[in-house]
């Protein structure tokens, strides 16, 4: 009786064993899919990082330069707003 305990408890160890490495693979498995999904995403912010590192030096003169554009649409627009009223004057009344 003793040994036929033995082999079932032996028999129980190793089936606990198969599946436990069983499990353990697909649990590798997974986990390096997830590795090259974050790797291809550290990849793109890596990208990112080496595309915009020229803002911070380039921000003075876009904001010189839009700051400029303003201005002269401001200009414009008084241009505009004065010739609009002489146009109007010149244009025949409606009774």
């Amino acid at each position: 009786m003793n040994l036929l305990l033995a082999i079932l408890s032996g028999a129980a160890l190793w089936l606990l064993l198969i599946v436990l490495i069983l499990f353990l693979d697909r649990i590798r498995r997974a986990l390096a899919g997830i590795n090259a999904s974050v790797s291809k995403i550290a990849m793109g912010v890596r990208a990112i990082e080496a595309e915009t590192a020229i803002l911070p030096a380039a921000l003075p003169t876009t904001a010189t330069t839009l700051t400029q554009i303003t201005e002269g649409a401001e200009a414009l627009a008084g241009i505009l707003g004065s010739a609009d009223g002489h146009l109007a004057q010149l244009a025949p009344k409606e009774s």
